[in-house]
């Protein structure tokens, strides 16, 4: 993720905060925000933490990530939630859709102009799921399943026998 420098730092001049302040507020050390305002780049958990402190939204601070082809799924062993980084529109939808419809377990953390997305999702959510694999024999005995099945339904006209 990468932080909009620019705007973080107006809105640190607005509210009269101090790199000291950040890093009493948060743990951040001044050295590691040196470090980030530097080169742009950090961790989802540390920008929704800035983001506290200027008590402003992830999205308003966030800059889409360089790269316009990727996509990322990250996670902390024994932790509960994954971050999503998003340019896959199919995917996108969906973790949109499930955005809206549960709000308290997906939270959209950042839209990109470039229309990539940062999400957050329950680690339960991400299942590596590869395609059965049949033997010819097994994809033969299946076809002929189906071709029978759609034989007598179109000859009787139900759907069981």
């Amino acid at each position: 993720m990468r932080l909009n420098i620019n705007k973080y730092q107006e809105m640190m001049q607005q509210r009269n905060i101090e790199k000291a302040d950040i890093e009493r507020m948060t743990g951040i050390t001044v050295q590691t925000l040196d470090w980030i305002f530097e080169n742009e780049y950090l961790e989802v958990s540390t920008l929704e933490r800035l983001a506290q402190v200027v008590e402003c939204d992830t999205k308003e601070i966030a800059l889409p990530d360089h790269y316009g082809n990727e996509n990322v799924i990250e996670w902390v062993k024994d932790g509960k939630t994954a971050t999503l980084s998003l340019t896959q529109g199919r995917t996108i939808s969906r973790v949109m859709k499930l955005a809206k419809s549960r709000p308290e377990e997906c939270k959209i953390i950042a839209e990109n102009k470039d229309g990539s997305i940062c999400a957050r999702v329950p680690i339960n959510w991400i299942r590596i799921n590869p395609p059965k694999q049949f033997t010819d024999e097994q994809k033969k005995e299946m076809a002929y399943r189906l071709n029978g099945n759609n034989f007598n339904r179109a000859n009787t006209g139900n759907e069981m026998d």
